[in-house]
Order: structure tokens, then sequence, then C-alpha cells
């Protein structure tokens, strides 16, 4: 589990095909490094990933068909930058909400312009279906980040970004068109299911 709350932002150093699926190796800050070891859970732009080959430079982890399949990683190459995110533990502030790093849905930006000394951004889904889970206040997240939404439509929302989250977040880089990875709030899925069975 995560909290959403991005630590660093990480480069793509080299991307390698491995019978379809592929291997990325990372470059991150050498104190990021220094907490990780090999195993560990690493949420990348909101996808859970297991590190190895972990040096005082970088990292590598395996990314499978079905996640290339239900996020953007199609679009990773050398360069790339991404949202870095260590695995919540029971002594970590839970500052952001949840997160599973099990994507939903991918979307793209449809909307982006500043709002004072923030921004305001919006997104149309890919998958339909998990519109229903995106309420006006509730918790989202965005490659990785926790973010609030201040208002949704059919099949499209928005949501706020403070100044601190674009500027330390690869926010910073997106336009118009954009695709990023969506992960609805894990408690809607599981209200459903509840009220699906309760007969």
């Amino acid at each position: 589990m995560f909290t959403g709350l991005i630590q660093e932002i990480a480069t793509v150093e080299s991307i390698n095909s491995k019978h379809g699926d592929i291997q990325a190796v990372f470059s991150a800050s050498n104190a990021f490094l220094l907490s990780l070891k090999n195993g560990d859970s690493l949420s990348i732009n909101g996808v859970c990933l297991t590190v190895y080959n972990l040096t005082d430079k970088n990292f590598s982890v395996d990314i499978s068909n079905e996640t290339l399949d239900v996020t953007t990683f199609t679009q990773l190459n050398t360069g790339y930058r991404v949202n870095i995110e260590s695995a919540l533990s029971l002594q970590s502030k839970l500052g952001g909400h949840l997160v599973s790093g099990h994507v939903d849905s991918t979307a793209q930006i449809s909307d982006l312009y500043k709002d004072s000394r923030s921004y305001r951004l919006g997104f149309k889904l890919n998958n339909n279906n998990y519109d229903k889970y995106i309420v006006k206040k509730g918790s989202i997240c965005i490659d990785g980040i926790s973010l609030t939404v201040s208002a949704d439509s059919s099949n499209s929302f928005f949501a706020n970004i403070i100044p601190y989250t674009w500027s330390n977040t690869i926010m910073q880089y997106y336009k118009v068109g954009t695709m990023v990875n969506v992960e609805v709030d894990r408690i809607a899925l599981h209200v459903e299911k509840l009220l699906i069975n309760k007969d």
C-alpha cells in the first residue's frame, strides 16, 4: 500500500525487451536508493512494482504484459520521468489516502490552465466503467499522486493542483493530451461489491 505522496522524480535509464515483457532501469537520488532494498515494493507512476538489481545509482523493475495493457507504460523510453514512492509502513503518516498501486484505467488530460497560484486539470477516462467511482470531494490517484476531485461529469473529472505538488511531481511536464494512470478509491469498489452481494 501507498499514500499517494510522491517522494521524488526518477528517470528511465533504459528499457529492455524480455520476451514481450520489459525490464526498466531507473535512476534516482542516492538518498532514495539507500532507503531501498531488493524485493521492495515501489509505486512508479501509481503502479506497484518490485525493485531488483539495486545499486547506488539505479534499480530495475520488470513490467508484465498485463501491466502494459492497462497503464501508460507502453510510452516509457529513455529519459522519461516518473513519480516514485516507497511502500507504506505501519509507522508512516497517512497524509494522502490508501493507494494500492493497481491501476484501474488510463485517462487523457483534456484541460490544463492556471488557477491563481494553482493549476486546474481536466481528465477524460479511457474506460467508462470507472466513472461511477469518481465523485466530487472524493479521492483519486493520478500517476501515483493522491488528489481530491474538484468536479465530475460523465467520464470526466477535474482536480486542482497546489504549487508544491506541481513543482515536485511529473505534473510540471503535463500537457493537454498527456496520458496518465488512474486508480479509483478502493473503498468505493469494496462497498459496491458488498451491496451487490448482500442478498
